[in-house]
């Protein structure tokens, strides 16, 4: 799994991801079809950024982005769940320690990248663990 900062101008950065994600064949995140990987497709789509890997975001399947709370919730969009919780029901730590969603901004205006980044492999660490006990694979 490549990690890190990518910097730059945000076309920049959506080609770099999109040249990451090129052989992806399945995103795996928490809420990442209707935040993650939405914003990303449009943005790119603002900035004429053509991604190499065009996600399907078909409701109720899982074959192509697999939305860890989309399926722990069963698809019920009256219901909501927090990583942070449904991390702690499974047993997996929490994610959550020393900054949460709310800060990024604030953070990127202060340039503190790296402490962003960490922020978001803590989550990206939970996700998996999440996924692979949701997939029986832990």
């Amino acid at each position: 799994m490549a990690q890190g900062v990518i910097s730059g101008e945000e076309p920049a950065v959506l080609q770099s991801f999109w040249e990451l994600a090129r052989d992806v064949g399945q995103f795996v995140g928490f809420n990442i079809m209707d935040f993650d990987l939405k914003f990303l497709m449009q943005r790119s789509i603002i900035h004429g950024v053509k991604p190499t890997n065009q996600p399907s975001f078909a409701r109720y399947r899982s074959d192509h982005i697999y939305d860890v709370m989309c399926e722990w919730l069963q698809w019920d969009n009256r219901d909501h769940i927090r990583l942070d919780t449904l991390a702690r029901a499974l047993g997996v730590p929490s994610p959550k320690e020393g900054m949460d969603g709310s800060q990024v901004y604030d953070y990127y205006l202060a340039g503190r990248l790296e402490e962003i980044c960490r922020y978001c492999l803590r989550d990206v660490h939970a996700v998996r663990d999440i996924y692979r006990k949701m997939t029986f694979q832990a």
